[in-house]
């Protein structure tokens, strides 16, 4: 028994390891970084791009929010068409953020045909 343990625990650690489900690259620290220190923007929105472009290089996910929080990094420097896409890819990973991201999208849409005022 003690001899099976030795060799299924290993393996089941491996799997563990191999089957990363997001690739989250520290984000969670450049987050902490931002939160503390607001007026490094660019560097936090270097590690946004940087996160997705390793996660969709890999075999791993973009994580849930990631998408949406580069593209409102786009909505916030007034390029709507951006926001878009990134919104846009952000539905089609997380289906469960339909609502919201169209609402995102459709506020851009309304920018880019009025620039002038925020739609509602």
């Amino acid at each position: 028994m003690y001899k099976k343990l030795l060799v299924v625990i290993p393996l089941l650690l491996l799997c563990g390891c191999a089957t990363q489900k997001y690739g989250w690259y520290g984000y969670d620290d450049s987050l902490y970084a931002y939160y503390k220190h607001p007026e490094n923007k660019a560097k936090y929105i270097e590690r946004l791009r940087v996160i997705i472009e390793k996660a969709e290089q890999s075999n791993t996910k973009v994580p849930p929010g990631i998408y949406a929080e580069y593209g409102y990094v786009f909505d916030e420097a007034q390029d709507y068409s951006k926001a878009i896409v990134y919104f846009r890819k952000e539905e089609g990973m997380w289906p469960e953020s339909a609502f919201f991201m169209e609402k995102m999208i459709r506020d851009c849409q309304a920018m880019l045909g009025n620039p002038k005022s925020k739609a509602s």
